[in-house]
């Protein structure tokens, strides 16, 4: 996978010579986020993931197979499809013993399904048990009550914010990578550190290696003639701010936006025009441009559903502004807030994202 990961971007004409060196001397590199960046990110996510960036609510929040991972649990919606749950699943104590309690109907079905979505091999088989609890995509209300139960135990909850630190450790890793290797700065910026916090959130551990396969190849690339402008004056580029795949007309609609996959285009299409005009007047830097890249790569090798939601969700992060599941947010008064020291609260977070209008994005 690294390898054609690799091969894609020579592909797209990604090529040079050239290394960005860490600036001297180096000041101390910070070992994990500032609290202020941890707390911001998650809101961020949150509110993607949830409609809630803080709450207690958010932990027991659950959603059907609509989005076909099967069923997605949590403030961070740990789900089947990618087999996240089951880590969750594991940093409950005791967890059989808890589940049987809270829920004496589906518990052991629920705790083995989920340990068995971590391998691919018996992935299909725990996806087709949680469809087994819902009906065209909705949970049923008996079980809904019971999960809701075992989710709201303060025993998962703290399991919860426990792998929620495991996310910003690794997030922050990969931030501090991109930002040494191919920025020249030993600390990343907010804006990066959210990018990989988001995409480690919605993407598990799924291509890690490959993403820093890629981020080796980018760093080998001349900044600013290669690695992004080429990039963004392709004439697929169009098509690949869009579905990746599929050749979409790079334009705002004037419709309403529908659900599901389909709103997911709808998205993709307003923040094509969105990104490029940002792009064409010089709002946007050209590490943001490269986190563009970056996102496109990881996004290309998923299905079309997936990469056009994983796309717009990291362009979100990567320009500060655009559309991700119906929300049409500009972080760039927070992500301005947060890099000069100060914090943001919940209601910043949701005061900065809307309902996406027809012909406005």
């Amino acid at each position: 996978m690294a390898r054609f990961w690799a091969g894609l971007g020579l592909a797209l004409g990604l090529a040079g010579a050239g290394h960005a060196q860490p600036v001297e001397p180096a000041p101390e590199i910070l070992s994990a986020p500032p609290p202020a960046w941890a707390q911001a990110s998650s809101m961020m996510t949150r509110l993607l993931e949830t409609s809630a960036p803080s709450s207690l609510a958010v932990y027991t929040t659950m959603a059907g197979d609509k989005d076909k991972q099967g069923l997605s649990v949590g403030a961070l919606q740990w789900n089947f499809g990618q087999g996240t749950i089951a880590d969750l699943i594991d940093r409950v104590p005791d967890v059989e013993a808890l589940a049987s309690v809270a829920m004496p109907f589906h518990g052991a079905d629920f705790v083995k399904y989920a340990r068995m979505s971590r391998d691919p091999l018996t992935r299909a088989e725990a996806l087709a048990w949680t469809r087994s609890v819902q009906e065209d995509g909705v949970i049923s209300p008996e079980f809904a009550i019971e999960l809701e139960g075992f989710l709201g135990d303060p025993a998962v909850m703290s399991a919860q914010d426990d792998g929620e630190q495991v996310f910003r450790a690794s997030a922050w890793n990969l931030a501090t990578t991109w930002s040494l290797s191919l920025q020249g700065r030993p600390q990343p910026r907010f804006s990066e550190y959210a990018f990989f916090y988001d995409m480690r959130v919605q993407a598990g551990a799924r291509y890690l290696a490959e993403i820093e396969a890629v981020m080796a190849k980018l760093a080998t690339f001349k900044a600013g003639e290669t690695r992004d402008v080429d990039f963004v004056s392709r004439a697929r580029t169009g098509a690949a701010f869009v579905a990746m795949k599929n050749d979409v007309a790079c334009a705002i609609p004037t419709a309403k936006r529908p659900n599901l996959a389909a709103g997911h285009v709808w998205d993709g299409q307003a923040n094509c025009a969105i990104w490029r005009a940002m792009i064409g007047s010089g709002e946007t830097q050209a590490p943001d441009r490269e986190l563009l890249v970056l996102a496109f790569l990881r996004a290309y090798v998923g299905s079309d559903e997936f990469a056009v939601n994983l796309f717009n969700r990291k362009g979100l992060f990567a320009t500060g502004r655009g559309l991700a599941n119906g929300r049409s947010c500009d972080f760039r008064g927070l992500f301005a807030a947060l890099e000069a020291g100060e914090s943001v609260s919940a209601d910043q977070v949701s005061g900065a994202c809307r309902a996406p209008k027809p012909g406005k994005g």
